[in-house]
């Protein structure tokens, strides 16, 4: 027992000392997602020899610029563990947000488009862009997530099901501009699942709340907490499982045609309407259509 404890504070200093946390400048970009973010607030230079990536410290570029879906891909996997599966779909996404005809990288800010497929309303930590255009990081709002894990050493299914449904309840009571339906309901469901999964066990769910907290506040891997990322992988088929846990626990109907499970995370993340089975587009997205 004290061999996997020794190992494992072994691991965890290795990973902070090669990634160290700095928090962004007055020339960095971010996005409204605490996991990029966290990505780049544990990142150096990142730069590219021809087709072959540098092997500098850090996940992507502490800047927030000129991001390939390779760096997302190969950051996520090896900082949290999460699968090529699910992070190349949401990276091709990202990519899409980038204004420039046929780019092949995307800067963090690019993803701030409110309704564009990664971003939406009743976000954890931020306000709806109704009221707050800029998307940053907003007390109030975390305050009312942070609440459902009140008394909680460690998060379950259930209070981050609870905590995903008052934001949704109170974005759609107070937001006269919502725009929340299927689509936006997986999403919203999935980024749950990627948090409880990469701070936790993607099986169970359970996740240290003081990891959550540092996750989301400071946008920062909590390795200083004693995190090391999970030894299973989180991939399509967990979170799709997970989504599914979580949609149980919540009071709220599902919209009708809409079953919850690794397909449906699939289909959103591809851009097809869950409900539908068609294709959608960026600009169906974006004006709230789909």
């Amino acid at each position: 027992m004290w061999f996997k404890t020794l190992l494992t504070f072994v691991a965890v200093q290795a990973a902070a000392q090669s990634n160290p946390f700095r928090p962004p400048g007055p020339n960095d970009v971010r996005s409204p997602c605490p996991g990029l973010n966290s990505l780049a607030n544990h990142g150096e230079k990142y730069t590219l020899l021809g087709d072959i990536k540098a092997k500098n410290p850090g996940f992507i570029p502490h800047n927030g610029r000129k991001i390939t879906v390779p760096m997302v891909v190969d950051a996520f996997k090896e900082a949290m563990n999460v699968g090529a599966d699910f992070v190349t779909a949401a990276g091709t996404i990202a990519l899409q947000a980038n204004p420039g005809l046929f780019s092949t990288s995307f800067d963090l800010n690019d993803v701030k488009k409110h309704n564009f497929p990664l971003e939406h309303d009743a976000s954890l930590s931020r306000q709806d862009a109704f009221f707050n255009r800029d998307q940053s990081f907003d007390n109030d709002v975390w305050s009312q997530t942070l609440s459902h894990f009140e008394g909680l050493d460690t998060a379950t299914i259930q209070a981050a099901s609870d905590a995903r449904w008052a934001r949704e309840n109170d974005s759609l009571a107070i937001n006269p501009s919502v725009v929340f339906g299927a689509r936006q309901l997986v999403v919203s469901l999935t980024e749950t699942a990627l948090y409880l999964s990469a701070l936790g066990d993607p099986v169970s769910g359970a996740a240290p709340v003081p990891f959550i907290k540092s996750f989301f506040e400071q946008e920062k891997l909590p390795f200083d907490l004693g995190w090391t990322k999970p030894d299973q992988e989180t991939n399509l088929a967990t979170l799709g499982a997970m989504v599914s846990l979580l949609q149980l626990a919540n009071p709220g109907a599902v919209p009708e045609g809409l079953n919850l499970g690794t397909g449906t995370v699939r289909d959103v993340f591809n851009l097809i309407d869950p409900v539908t089975g068609k294709l959608t587009t960026v600009t169906c997205a974006l004006l709230g259509l789909c």
